[in-house]
């Protein structure tokens, strides 16, 4: 063993440091697998952001042992920021350099078992924020922020470009459902790996927060939910309405952090409100309009003054091994994209009838579950002209099909709104992420709910998604809400059906 390893490794059995286990730790995390026969496993209390005590155990190799014990030592006394910024090339310098071939893992065991510990710290910290969200406070002015990281290359650029625009900064990648291993999901066990080691690389501090129950409560609950309910829901604008941004905010207050960040494309504006990016290609404003006033008045959107083309070629000028991952455009809990399939599993689909406005009966369906307003492919009837599902009705268990043209309507109803400008400002609707605004007068409907009159009729306009106002240039955000339509009161109470498109 002696000629197979460098001294200091010799010296770290020897003399372990910080074995053990604290009691009534602040923070407990745990990585490896015991059928594989390695296990690092991390304690510690934390006091004012720094590390006070450390503690560790490992089962497993040789290699394993020392690395928890030369990490150990490494953190111990440390601030957060510090230990969070610890590198395998760190921890393989206390060793006394490279463990031998085979050997490597050790320090990803060991590093990952401390990060899962330090994440335990902020989730006991944060109780009932990552069920409920946050708010947060105001900075006060100060160059430093804390950047989302889901192990892309916006993400990645826009970390880079904030530390050399002279912020400090401090990377976070959220947990947010049980992705699989090597799968493109944004919360895989690999690639919050890889989001640490990207950041380790640019010189930059890593966290990680769990939010899955915060995800699941706030998100996935509600995508299933809409699809029951004939709704066609966008988990990421419920995701930056109710998670991402609120979380960031709550390490960046933590950490006495000012600012939050994110690979979004989009500006942030006077008063403050959103505007569209240089990129108008890449315009992710759409799925951003829920963000509260305090949290945008505190974000930064580096990339809205870039376009996708050089986001890519500074990666790769800067050596960033994300300067070649494909984008990702399958929802993130679903990389398989088969979003019937993940519904599925979580509700009881009951079978109905596929009918025509009409009311007659064109065929079966197996469950309301597998269609949405605008749909085309799948629906099972066959017919001498194309047909489009133009309604949901869940609670009849009956899929309305029609024309094209059935789809069309000339007024949108939206409630939940959230306000950035006058709503007077209000000259253009975007009613799907990747359709054009469209031209149209709004009006208070009362109760919180507004209208959206068209000039021309629009297509496929699906309650459940979002609706967002823009102003007459079409560049700044105006305000958002959500799409809602419902059959109208007269023809509920006479039993009836309606003509799809109807808006209440």
């Amino acid at each position: 063993m002696a000629e197979r390893y460098h001294p200091q490794v010799i010296e770290h059995l020897v003399r372990p440091r910080h074995v053990g286990e604290l009691p009534s730790p602040d923070g407990t995390g745990e990585s490896g697998d015991s059928a594989c026969g390695d296990v690092a496993r991390f304690t510690v209390k934390v006091e004012d952001n720094v590390v006070r005590e450390v503690r560790y155990k490992v089962y497993g190799c040789v290699a394993c042992i020392a690395a928890g014990s030369a990490l150990a030592e490494l953190v111990q006394g440390e601030d957060l920021l510090r230990a969070a910024s610890v590198t395998k090339e760190d921890v393989q310098e206390a060793l006394g350099g490279p463990l031998p071939s085979g050997k490597e893992h050790a320090l990803t065991l060991v590093l990952d078992a401390l990060h899962k510990a330090i994440e335990d710290h902020f989730n006991r910290r944060a109780g009932s924020m990552l069920v409920d969200g946050y708010g947060g406070g105001r900075g006060t002015g100060k160059k430093t922020v804390v950047a989302a990281m889901s192990g892309g290359v916006d993400s990645a650029v826009t970390a880079l470009l904030l530390k050399e625009a002279g912020y400090e900064v401090a990377c976070v990648t959220f947990r947010l459902h049980d992705g699989e291993r090597g799968s493109r999901s944004c919360c895989s066990p690999d690639t919050v790996l890889f989001a640490r080691d990207t950041a380790h690389r640019m010189g930059l501090p890593h966290f990680t927060l769990n939010l899955k129950e915060l995800f699941d409560r706030r998100v996935m609950q509600d995508f299933v939910g809409s699809y029951e309910a004939g709704k066609t829901p966008n988990p990421c604008v419920s995701c930056n309405a109710h998670v991402k941004f609120h979380a960031a905010a709550f390490l960046a207050d933590r950490l006495g952090f000012d600012h939050v960040a994110t690979g979004h494309y989009a500006r942030v504006g006077e008063g403050p409100t959103l505007a569209r990016p240089v990129d108008e290609s890449k315009d992710q404003t759409y799925v951003l309009w829920p963000m509260p006033q305090e949290l945008l008045a505190r974000t930064v959107f580096p990339l809205g003054e870039y376009r996708k083309t050089e986001v890519r070629k500074i990666a790769e000028d800067r050596g960033l091994a994300v300067a070649y991952t494909p984008e990702s455009q399958d929802i993130c809990f679903i990389p398989d994209g088969n979003y019937r399939s993940f519904i599925r599993k979580k509700v009881a689909a009951e079978p109905g009838e596929i009918v025509d406005s009409g009311g007659e009966v064109l065929g079966r369906h197996a469950g309301v579950v597998d269609f949405t307003i605008g749909q085309r492919r799948g629906i099972g009837v066959s017919a001498p002209r194309p047909l489009y599902v133009t309604e949901v009705r869940p609670q009849s268990k009956q899929v309305v099909v029609g024309r094209k043209q059935d789809l069309e309507v000339r007024e949108v109803r939206v409630s939940g709104m959230n306000w950035f400008l006058d709503p007077s400002e209000a000259r253009a609707v975007q009613v799907r992420y990747n359709s054009v605004p469209v031209e149209c007068e709004i009006e208070d409907a009362g109760d919180g709910e507004w209208i959206a009159h068209l000039p021309e009729p629009v297509a496929g306009v699906a309650p459940g998604q979002s609706a967002v106002f823009y102003t007459g240039d079409g560049q700044r955000v105006v305000g958002g809400g959500v799409v809602s339509r419902s059959r109208p009161k007269a023809t509920v109470e006479s039993g009836g059906g309606r003509a799809a498109g109807d808006i209440e």
